[in-house]
């Protein structure tokens, strides 16, 4: 019989490796059935060519990469007529003239593309200014896409979320996993692109194992399906905007899935203190929004050391168990690293690295998120209360 201690490592690390092996097995076959058919179908492809779109990117703080990232629009490749609009809280604010310099640009090359002073208020500044755009909106759209402003959209095939979302009325949203593609000038820098692109929780992964997930980075949504909801504006008293959006849509009979392409970061410059914050702003919404699945975290996102730990413990008891449960931890976590980056070629030492790095992050971020219902993002201090609604205050 095994030891005890023996047991929780065997079994801990049998269970992360299972679900560990299905995401990648599920992540192969979506890209297998996406080279087979092609990013968009056919259907979907006219449908596309037919829509007509209002494409939002809300903006704040002056970041370095920002006016680059809002011109990409220009390198994107789509079919559907488009109209950008570029969401400031005030012209104080250090987005504006990145992003008038950014609009102008795009209008030079027969855009229709304009910067919106919102005047967003209220906790969640993302979501009120979503909110303000769309209100303001006399143009006709079909299909709203939402584009954070360190979103580098050159190259990237657009038709894949409108097309879907144009061809099928049953499509709530359509989104795309984010990865980070800027230059990594930071340890922050290097442990957030690994979390993102060397881990479980990288979204290319994850989205095959939740699929009731929305990570609202870059994602389009039906006109029809947003009013049914009550709009953004219902959506401003909520720390996950993304999250509770899912939540509404699945209620009233809208699916919410996963595009067939990858959504890529500029963002650089963060401290590790910074990334953690930002994760931990993440899990502080699965705490809030989804309960149920917080505790997933230590289980699955970053138990290789605790398993290494238990299993070193037990090793002079049990010794045959505590390699098998080592192995089966160390082996599943490297191979995560490698395929949840499936455009590269990264080497062992390099997995090894970023796993290092993704799951001390991870760590750290879930006990932030444990210690403290509070947050900051961009100056404003927010406290989540019951159900993930917000309370907040000048930071």
């Amino acid at each position: 019989m095994i030891p005890p201690l023996a047991a929780v490592a065997l079994g801990w690390a049998l269970v992360a490796g299972t679900v560990e092996l299905e995401a990648i097995r599920r992540s192969v076959l979506r890209r297998r059935a996406r080279g087979k058919s092609g990013a968009v179908g056919v259907l979907a492809a006219e449908a596309a060519r037919a829509a007509r779109v209002l494409l939002v990117r809300p903006c704040a703080g002056r970041d370095p990469w920002l006016e680059e990232a809002l011109r990409s629009l220009a390198g994107a490749a789509r079919s559907f007529t488009v109209t950008c609009r570029l969401a400031v809280a005030d012209a104080a604010d250090g987005a504006h003239e990145p992003a008038c310099a950014a609009a102008a640009a795009l209008r030079a090359l027969g855009l229709d593309a304009s910067v919106v002073i919102t005047g967003a208020r209220g906790p969640n500044r993302k979501a009120a200014q979503l909110a303000a755009v769309v209100a303001a909106e006399r143009a006709p759209y079909d299909v709203v896409l939402i584009v954070d402003g360190d979103v580098d959209l050159a190259g990237m095939d657009l038709d894949a979320l409108v097309g879907p979302l144009a061809s099928r009325p049953e499509l709530g949203v359509v989104w795309a996993p984010p990865v980070e593609a800027g230059h990594a000038r930071t340890l922050g820098d290097r442990a957030s692109a690994a979390v993102l692109g060397g881990s479980l929780h990288a979204f290319p992964l994850l989205a095959g194992l939740d699929r009731r997930g929305l990570v609202g980075k870059v994602f389009g949504v039906r006109r029809d399906a947003l009013a049914a909801v009550g709009g953004f504006d219902a959506l401003v008293s909520h720390l996950g905007e993304d999250m509770e959006l899912a939540r509404r849509l699945r209620a009233i009979g809208r699916a919410v899935e996963p595009a067939s392409l990858v959504a890529r970061s500029m963002a650089s410059g963060r401290s590790w203190a910074q990334a953690e914050a930002r994760f931990g702003r993440w899990i502080s919404v699965i705490r809030a929004q989804r309960g149920a699945l917080l505790w997933t975290y230590p289980l699955l996102f970053f138990p290789t050391l605790p398993i290494l730990v238990l299993a070193a413990m037990a090793a002079a008891g049990a010794p045959a168990p505590a390699a098998i449960a080592a192995i089966v931890a160390v082996v599943m976590r490297l191979a995560v690293a490698a395929a949840a980056a499936p455009g590269s070629r990264p080497s062992w030492r390099r997995a090894a690295v970023d796993a290092a790095l993704a799951d001390a992050l991870l760590a750290g971020a879930f006990a932030r998120a444990l210690r403290s219902r509070r947050v900051v993002w961009r100056d404003v201090a927010l406290t989540i209360e019951r159900g993930g609604l917000l309370r907040a205050e000048e930071a």
